[in-house]
C-alpha cells in the first residue's frame, strides 16, 4: 500500500473555506490556482492509481485555527485533483473511506504548512 504526501507552505485558502463570502468569479479562479498547484504537486512524484483511499489533512497553524469542516471544504479543490489526475476514479464513498485531520500549532507564520496525505486502504 502506497501513501502521497503532497504540502503546501499555506493553510487553504479563505476563500474556499465554508464560511466564505468571496464572490462566485474569485471562487472560481482561488479554486483553478489551488487545484493547479495540486496537480503540479502529484505531477512531481507521478503516483500510480489506487483502488480505496483514506485522507488526512494535518494542519501547522499560526493565529486563528480554521473549524474542521471548513479545512476540509477549503481542501476540496486538492482532492478533486486526485480524481482529474487518475490517482483515484471518484471522490466519492466508494473510493474514500474517510478524512481525518489534525493540527499542530507552531509560534511563527514562517512554519505554517499544510500536508495532505492519501493512503491506500
Amino acid at each position: 500500500m502506497g501513501v502521497i504526501r503532497l504540502e503546501w507552505d499555506y493553510m487553504p485558502p479563505p476563500e474556499l473555506r465554508g464560511n466564505s463570502r468571496a464572490h462566485w468569479r474569485v471562487r472560481s479562479e482561488v479554486t483553478k490556482q489551488f487545484k493547479e498547484s495540486t496537480e503540479w504537486r502529484l505531477r512531481e512524484i507521478d503516483p500510480d492509481p489506487m483502488e480505496k483511499i483514506r485522507i488526512k489533512y494535518i494542519a501547522h497553524w499560526c493565529g486563528k485555527r480554521i473549524d474542521p469542516d471548513n479545512l476540509i471544504k477549503g481542501m476540496k479543490p486538492a482532492l478533486d485533483a486526485l480524481t482529474e489526475y487518475g490517482v483515484i476514479e471518484d471522490d466519492n464513498p466508494d473510493y474514500i473511506t474517510g478524512i481525518d485531520w489534525e493540527y499542530h500549532r507552531v509560534k511563527h507564520k514562517n512554519e505554517v504548512k499544510m500536508i495532505m496525505e492519501v493512503s491506500e486502504v
